[in-house]
């Protein structure tokens, strides 16, 4: 599922450049938790998904964690086919055509090609179909729109578990190693895992063998690819009350990194470093907090310089470039009590190392910006309230606003 969304993000950006720079200016956007009164306010509107077939058929071969629905009576394009068959859509070049993705970065071509071909009110939904899961509102009463899906487990966000009283039998699909903490993968480690949940790992899932308490069960894996398909294996065999934790552990890291609720489900971690919020970071950045600020991209990357133009998008206010391939070999700051934070492009697997390293070397207070500076961009035009974000990034060229 990682490997599959770093994919489908490279294919935007190589297709399609100016990321952020046309939104309000040849479209307009619009926030999930704004939808519903939104298009309230604009009837006659049309919704545009432009995923893949199989994304919007519940059919994605690729990994099953895209099945997710789609928007009841929207118009289905992909993206691939939307220059050569956008005229299909003349009849609403002068209606309100909301468009949607995954991520809104599909979304995004699709508004301006749209936009750049006559049509007058185009609308972008920001954060994409994931952002109604992220949230937890992919099911929240509005009668202007809902969310249907054809898989037939259901899908719980990291929000809603975090609140839900439901008593869960949680099985983790991972390996032995990841849920005892064993791991070799920093980033595996940083997941932890569900102190109540049970290990049968999905290379050993013989539905036929298995004997499970008369409970809801709740099926979690790391990204997101697995647990839908050990889902269906036990509906196939009887089971009823089956769910699954959306986009897996990495999302639950993620939502627990930008919440200060403590969930009810109990949950550890394996690593002696920490996650930190893009907001906490703006808040120590406005605070004038002291800590160092450590970009390990690659120099190439830090300058804007990449073959990849997609990955030059400048770099954050006040960042120290020390590549990861260059730690064990560069001159350190010097220890004290200020906190490290470290960020790469997004959440790649160096990060994660280069977290473990600066531990080993005695640094005391280690941190990793979730997300990276992919994710401050990303979260500063994509999530409500949140534009200020984007003030923490500087030197962007152009063609990547």
């Amino acid at each position: 599922m990682k490997q599959l969304l770093a994919a489908i993000f490279c294919f935007c950006f190589f297709t399609g450049a100016s990321q952020f720079k046309a939104d309000n200016v040849k479209y307009k956007t619009v926030f999930p938790e704004d939808l519903c009164q939104t298009l309230q306010d604009n009837p006659g509107y049309v919704l545009l998904d432009v995923r893949s077939d199989g994304e919007f058929h519940d059919t994605a071969s690729s990994s099953a964690g895209l099945n997710i629905g789609h928007m009841k009576n929207a118009l289905h394009i992909n993206i691939t086919q939307l220059p050569q068959r956008w005229k299909e859509l003349t009849a609403y070049m002068d209606r309100p055509v909301f468009i949607y993705c995954s991520h809104s970065q599909r979304s995004r071509r699709a508004s301006r090609l749209l936009a750049d071909s006559g049509f007058t009110r185009i609308y972008n939904v920001n954060g994409g179909l994931t952002d109604f899961y992220n949230q937890g509102i992919q099911s929240a009463d509005c009668a202007n729109y809902s969310i249907v899906t054809g898989v037939p487990y259901k899908i719980v966000s990291p929000k809603q578990l975090a609140h839900d009283k439901t008593s869960y039998y949680i099985i983790d699909l991972r390996s032995d190693s990841s849920f005892s903490g064993k791991s070799l993968d920093e980033r595996v480690k940083m997941q932890g895992r569900f102190s109540n949940a049970v290990n049968i790992p999905f290379e050993k899932f013989q539905v036929n063998t298995l004997a499970f308490p008369s409970k809801p069960i709740l099926l979690v894996d790391d990204f997101g690819a697995q647990s839908p398909v050990a889902a269906k294996m036990l509906l196939d065999k009887g089971f009823k009350d089956v769910s699954i934790l959306f986009n897996g552990m990495d999302e639950w890291l993620s939502y627990l990194t930008n919440t200060m609720e403590k969930p009810a489900v109990q949950w550890i971690t394996f690593s002696n470093y920490k996650m930190i919020s893009p907001e906490e970071f703006n808040k120590w950045t406005r605070e004038g907090k002291a800590f160092k600020l450590i970009d390990v991209r690659s120099r190439e990357q830090f300058l804007n310089q990449s073959k990849n133009y997609w990955q030059n998008i400048g770099n954050i206010k006040g960042a120290l470039n020390i590549p990861f391939s260059e730690l064990a070999s560069t001159q350190m700051p010097p220890i004290n009590s200020d906190p490290v934070v470290l960020y790469g492009f997004n959440s790649e697997n160096d990060i994660f190392n280069a977290a473990k390293f600066f531990k080993s070397q005695g640094y005391k207070n280690v941190y990793i910006l979730q997300g990276g500076i992919w994710n401050l961009r990303w979260a500063s035009h994509n999530l409500k309230n949140k534009m200020h974000l984007n003030d923490l990034v500087i030197n962007v060229p152009a063609e990547n606003q």
